[in-house]
């Protein structure tokens, strides 16, 4: 036959499109929506790293920073800066980025609102971007970080308490050195409700009273080619810092590295993983809509059998038939690509970009274009659906014109049907229904698994946040424990202390390596008969002996008996303890010795401790308070969650239900429509509308009911393994449950759902004709 440069059949695009206006609206709706979000992300992501990057360079970014105990003296300021002459970074500069860390009372009205910590204003190093006001001038002015400004309702003109001196809020500002308000370069969650970072002139700075932290920032000359060299690099000046201190008599109090410091690239890692994660959750939706496409073409080809096996004897090729199957999926996929990206690159970008403010101390933020947000959110998606199309049509349509014309599309001739039970005729139509439906129902499973697994998210989380809160009492050690600055204590502070119920303990912060990744670890000397650390066994254990703390125990797995290995953060001292017990009584990952082991395993004579347990707050120095840990500081990381994340959960749990409400309404479309003939012959047989639905929609029931209540465990137990693999690579442990409760719920959700699309389908059902069974009468 000659070659047509047309296919006519093309031509019933439109008439086709217009028949089946409702599925093709939903599933282009849903495309629209999800690849235009995506593109969101990768082109807020893209833009936002992008933005940063620049300001690194232009605020002059810190390539780490160390704090010591005191000033450094000339000389180890030289030998440090000099240590680049043998590790490729000539021409590393020191700088001094001293700071104080006080009280801030946002309203003036002489109530705690949250710790801050204040810089003098530099034109040096880590200066800092101004998204609202300008920087300060005069001594009584100040500028906030943005993001804790935000949260704490604090506006430019405002006056605010900084350790009881008054202020004028004259900017609002993003730290360079500062994307996330990390109060510790190693905490897991940032706290931008009860942290903030301050810039004040010399002047603003002196009228602070609170001791110094003589914090130093380096940069190199020569820029790092990446992490690998960036830690080559802060090794060799740990090491000239570790040998200057020990002979100045200096103690490091804080190292760390840019490339590890949380502050500096928490914000830039996780809108990685974000872009990453929808990237993921995108081609699953993809390949699900392509499946659903494919599922409803090849009902279509079933339903138009005797046309094509009449095509195929005319002379038309398998080739113009998979074509025209083909083009109506295609055309959808291509408009609702070009939609969805049209709707990331303005509005929903926008939004985007936006949830990221809402979250981190970001700086002024410009829109690049981005071809990687094109390839993933358009190009891909066509790729997938046009290869999955192709290959399930063209197996469809290999069979000969004459098994077209026969309706007989088996791939494989059964020798006779599947013997079914001796059921009721009803129970046994219904299971004929759901083994002709495998392939949709198979489609259906893995539909509800994709919704449940973000379901578990929406629903876990913060019924995960409000458990923890509820156990931060029990987690913590004491009411309040003050960590202290210096071990020589004076004895009338130190009897003052005990007299007010104060506990001493001793403390040491280790080091816990993997390959990935390095966490700190508390180590505790504890005295014998405490108070407050009441771990079974504790005082009899030996040198080498340690009990550690639940969390250390579910994030490494760790059991009485095994042993842990930990060294020193500035030294190549290594230590190795085994576990004898587990104590639950604290949160964090923690070590607890009794004080004669770690005397003898760190070397510290009887007298030396670093700071008290307590019942009731302990009136010491200001000065001599390095930090305290309280029921605040437990549940900070909760308090955040549940402010960046927890408004978005409900919203993302409606998401849940529509998409599988969708899914499920497209699925079961298409059944009842491969099925139309069989329902209309049995309308002929006298079967009544409710009759024909409880044949065809009970199964469909059972396969959803079932499916949900398998998935919500396969889905919380797929979230719950992901948020411990995401878990491994930052410091500290927050356990993710999702309890009977919220399966419960995650349960329910889906059903409501396929309530509605139940009705719908019951009208499907009584909108079939009659005398459609009567046309195909041979």
């Amino acid at each position: 036959m000659r070659n047509r440069k047309k296919n006519p059949l093309n031509r019933r695009m439109l008439r086709e499109i217009r028949g089946e206006w409702v599925r093709y609206l939903v599933i282009s709706l849903f495309l629209i929506l999800t690849t235009g979000f995506v593109s969101g992300v990768y082109v807020a992501n893209n833009s936002m790293l992008t933005s940063m990057d620049e300001a690194a360079e232009k605020y002059v970014r810190e390539d780490g920073h160390f704090t010591l105990n005191g000033r450094v003296d000339t000389q180890l300021l030289t030998s440090l800066e000099n240590f680049s002459s043998s590790s490729k970074a000539d021409g590393t500069k020191i700088y001094e980025n001293f700071f104080k860390n006080t009280r801030e009372d946002d309203n003036c009205d002489g109530k705690n609102d949250g710790d801050i910590r204040v810089y003098t204003k530099s034109d040096e190093i880590n200066m800092a971007s101004v998204l609202k006001g300008r920087l300060p001038e005069d001594a009584d002015e100040i500028a906030i970080d943005r993001m804790h400004g935000d949260n704490a309702g604090v506006a430019v003109g405002d006056a605010i308490l900084i350790g009881g001196v008054k202020y004028k809020v004259v900017g609002l500002i993003s730290y360079v050195n500062y994307y996330t308000l990390h109060e510790k370069p190693s905490d897991f969650m940032f706290d931008a409700l009860g942290f903030d970072v301050a810039m004040v002139t010399g002047d603003g700075f002196d009228r602070l009273n609170a001791p110094v932290q003589y914090n130093y920032a380096w940069r190199y000359g020569s820029r790092p080619s990446g992490d690998p060299q960036a830690k080559s690099l802060s090794q060799d000046l740990l090491k000239e810092l570790t040998g200057g201190t020990a002979t100045s008599h200096l103690q490091i109090l804080d190292f760390a590295p840019a490339y590890s410091n949380q502050a500096i690239i928490f914000a830039s890692d996780d809108m990685g993983s974000d872009k990453a994660m929808a990237g993921i959750l995108l081609d699953v939706l993809i390949v699900i809509i392509a499946f659903i496409f494919l599922i409803t073409t090849m009902g279509t080809v079933e339903k138009e059998s005797r046309v094509i096996g009449t095509l195929l004897a005319s002379g038309y090729t398998k080739k113009e038939l998979v074509s025209h199957y083909l083009s109506i999926n295609m055309a959808v996929t291509i408009f609702s690509a070009i939609v969805g990206n049209m709707m990331g690159y303005t509005l929903l970008k926008n939004i985007v970009a936006g949830m990221y403010y809402n979250s981190y101390s970001l700086p002024v933020y410009h829109t690049h274009m981005n071809p990687e947000a094109l390839v993933k959110t358009t190009i891909i998606p066509v790729i997938l659906v046009l290869v999955i199309n192709v290959l399930g049509i063209n197996w469809k349509l290999g069979h000969s014109p004459l098994q077209f014309l026969r309706q007989d599309l088996r791939s494989a001739r059964r020798q006779k049907a599947v013997r079914l039970p001796a059921l009721s005729f009803f129970n046994r139509f219904r299971l004929r229904v759901l083994i002709q439906n495998i392939p949709n129902y198979g489609v259906l499973l893995l539909g509800i698994l994709f919704v449940m697994i973000l379901l578990s998210m929406a629903v876990g989380l913060p019924e995960s946040l409000d458990s923890y809160r509820e156990k931060a009492t029990d987690m913590m050690i004491a009411p309040h424990q003050y960590i202290l600055n210096t071990n020589a204590v004076p004895e009338t502070v130190e009897k003052s202390a005990v007299d007010e119920g104060g506990e001493r303990f001793s403390l040491i912060t280790l080091e816990r390596k993997s390959p990935s990744f390095s966490e700190e670890v508390m180590v505790y000397g504890i005295r014998k008969n405490s108070g407050f650390v009441k771990a079974k066994g504790l005082d009899s254990l030996k040198n080498d002996q340690v009990c550690i703390s639940g969390d250390y125990q579910e994030k490494y797995g760790v059991s009485p008996g095994d042993k842990i290995k930990l060294k020193d953060k500035y030294s190549s001292k290594k230590y190795t303890f085994t576990v004898k017990g587990i104590y639950r009584g604290s949160s964090g990952i923690n070590v607890f010795m009794n004080s004669t082991g770690f005397r003898e395993s760190f070397g510290d004579n009887s007298n030396r401790f670093s700071g008290f347990f307590s019942d009731n707050k302990l009136d010491l120095p200001r000065g001599m308070v390095a930090s305290t840990i309280t029921k605040k500081d437990i549940t900070k990381v909760c308090d955040q969650l549940d402010h960046s994340m927890g408004g978005y959960m409900t919203y993302f749990q409606v998401l849940c239900i529509l998409l599988s409400a969708a899914l499920v309404f497209l699925l079961t479309k298409t059944i009842i429509e491969k099925n139309q003939r069989s329902i209309s012959m049995v309308k002929i047989l006298g079967y009544t509308d409710r009759e024909i639905g409880s044949l065809y929609l009970v199964p469909t029931t059972v396969w959803v009911v079932v499916s949900a209540a398998i998935c919500s465990f396969l889905g919380a137990n797929f979230m719950s393994w992901l948020w411990r693999a995401m878990m491994q690579s930052y410091s500290g442990w927050f356990t993710f449950t999702v309890n009977s409760p919220e399966l419960i719920k995650m349960f329910l959700s889906v059903l409501a759902g396929y309530v509605i699309v139940l009705l719908l389908d019951f009208k499907h059902i009584r909108r079939i004709r009659m005398d459609l069974a009567l046309k195909d009468i041979e």
